[in-house]
C-alpha cells in the first residue's frame, strides 16, 4: 500500500515538472543558429542567423522581430532589427572590439505567439580590423529597446537541468513526509484501543 502511494505521488510529481519545465511544442522552435554558443569569430561583419522549425510571421517593416547583439559592457552593436525570410531570421553587425557578445532575439511564430531566447559568442581581433561606425544592416519599425527585450545570460537548457537534478531530492522529501504521516496516523489508531482496555 505504501509503495502504491509513493509511486502515485512520484508519477504526479514527474507529470507536473514535465508540464511546467518543457517548452511548448505547438510553437516554432529554434533548430539551428550561427554562430554557435561560445563560438569564436574574427572581427568583421558578424552575421547572426537563426533557423526555426516552421515559417515565421514577417510583419511590415520587420515589426515584432528583433535580434540585438550586446558587447561585454551591455552596449548594443546593432540596432536590433532582423530580416525574416521564411523560417530564418538574420541580423548583422560590424564588430572590431574583442570580447564576449550576448545575443537576444524575439520573433513571431506562425501561430502568432512571440518566442525568444539568448546565447553568446566571442570575438577576437587578430588583424587589427576597424569597424565602420556608420554600418547599418537594415532598418525596422522597432529598433532595440532595452525595456522591451531583456537579454538573459542564462539559457533555458540550464534551468531544465536544474529542475531534473532536483527531482531525486523532491522524491526523497515526499517519501519522508508520507512516511511520517503514516506513522502518526498509526499511533492515533492505537490510542482509542488503549483507552478501552483501561
Amino acid at each position: 500500500m505504501k509503495f502504491r502511494l509513493f509511486a502515485a505521488s512520484m508519477l504526479a510529481l514527474v507529470t507536473t515538472v514535465m508540464m511546467t519545465a518543457l517548452p511548448a511544442t505547438s510553437h516554432e522552435q529554434l533548430v539551428d543558429q550561427e554562430p554557435k554558443t561560445g563560438q569564436i569569430l574574427e572581427a568583421g561583419i558578424a552575421e547572426v542567423k537563426l533557423s526555426f522549425s516552421d515559417d515565421l510571421i514577417s510583419l511590415d517593416n520587420s515589426a515584432g522581430s528583433e535580434i540585438v547583439i550586446l558587447d561585454s559592457d551591455q552596449n548594443p552593436v546593432n540596432n536590433g532589427c532582423a530580416v525574416i525570410d521564411g523560417r530564418t531570421a538574420i541580423a548583422r553587425a560590424d564588430i572590431d572590439k574583442p570580447g564576449t557578445y550576448q545575443v537576444g532575439w524575439r520573433v513571431v511564430s506562425g501561430d502568432g505567439h512571440p518566442i525568444s531566447g539568448s546565447f553568446s559568442f566571442v570575438v577576437e581581433n587578430n588583424a587589427g580590423y576597424i569597424a565602420d561606425p556608420d554600418y547599418l544592416f537594415t532598418e525596422c519599425a522597432n529598433p532595440y529597446n532595452p525595456e522591451t527585450l531583456d537579454v538573459e545570460v542564462q539559457t533555458p537548457a540550464s534551468l531544465y537541468w536544474l529542475l531534473w537534478g532536483s527531482l531525486p531530492l523532491a522524491a526523497v522529501g515526499l517519501f519522508l513526509l508520507l512516511r511520517s504521516k503514516n506513522k502518526s496516523s498509526g499511533n492515533n489508531r492505537k490510542d482509542p484501543e488503549e483507552k478501552t482496555e483501561n
